[in-house]
């Protein structure tokens, strides 16, 4: 036996006005069941009751099933169930159903990017936490070059996926390829908001991490003294934000010798968090 449900039904091949009119009375009866269900499991994963989230879940996804497996509610249903098999901690079943979740995106590109690249990034993300790493990155990939062929080679929307992806390689100790993942996500935000954008500050920051990793110390130096720059114009000099930065600072000048300008980096971000802790009590 199947368990493949009957195409459904469309509308057009209905003959009768009696037809049509039971047609469209079943769409909303399967539509508010669908409903029901996804509501009632997104209260119940919101309140920590992952569980009662998960049969709930379930349920939805066998009635968004009833619309088609290239309806978006169908690969929206999968995800939620994956994510929730993921927080009870049976990451076997939650890899399985992020897996239909990317199948049933891909076989309906037509309704948009979002929930396919959203399932390939949750699916990473629980593959990194699991040490599969390699397997974590090459999803990215995947999802990278999805919304290249998209949006064009140079496209916003994949800095952030970039700069995770780099985070993921650091991780795994590749700094070559998180190096150039950040290179790749520096020049995009640069392109789109400018040099003096708080987000090129936070790739700066993280891409002078992967440059100290190689040993690539001055020019490490060069990119958190430009973070530091950014943050300090946009933010102020009294910014927690400008205080990681000169840790950050201080710690490739200590391990390059110059204990004087660590000292001093270091004197300037205790002042920094000092007057922050003061100031919320």
């Amino acid at each position: 036996m199947s368990d493949t449900p009957n195409a459904p039904l469309c509308a057009a091949e209905l003959k009768t006005e009696a037809q049509r009119e039971a047609f469209a009375r079943t769409q909303k009866r399967r539509r508010n069941e669908w409903k029901r269900y996804w509501k009632a499991g997104i209260k119940a994963f919101e309140a920590g009751d992952y569980e009662k989230a998960q049969l709930l879940f379930s349920d939805a996804v066998r009635e968004a099933r009833r619309f088609g497996e290239t309806d978006p509610r169908f690969a929206a249903c999968l995800n939620n169930l994956a994510m929730t098999f993921d927080m009870l901690g049976e990451t076997a079943q939650a890899e399985a159903v992020y897996r239909r979740a990317i199948e049933a995106d891909a076989k309906a590109l037509e309704i948009g990017y979002g929930g396919f690249v959203t399932s390939l990034t949750n699916l990473a993300q629980m593959l990194a936490d699991d040490d599969r790493i390699g397997e974590a990155v090459k999803l990215y990939d995947r999802a990278i070059a999805f919304l290249e062929a998209l949006h064009g080679h140079d496209t916003l929307h994949i800095a952030p996926l970039l700069s995770e992806m780099a985070r993921m390689c650091d991780q795994d100790g590749d700094y070559a390829q998180a190096e150039s993942a950040l290179r790749r996500a520096l020049a995009i935000r640069e392109r789109a908001h400018g040099s003096d954008d708080l987000s090129v500050a936070v790739t700066l920051n993280n891409l002078a991490v992967s440059c100290e990793l190689r040993g690539k110390y001055e020019e490490a130096q060069a990119l958190l003294e430009r973070a530091l720059a950014i943050f300090e114009r946009q933010l102020g000099e009294q910014h927690p934000k400008v205080a990681e930065a000169l840790k950050n600072l201080g710690v490739l000048h200590d391990r390059q010798g110059h204990r004087l300008q660590a000292e001093t980096c270091f004197a300037r971000a205790r002042t920094i968090l000092e007057a922050q802790v003061k100031e919320a009590r």
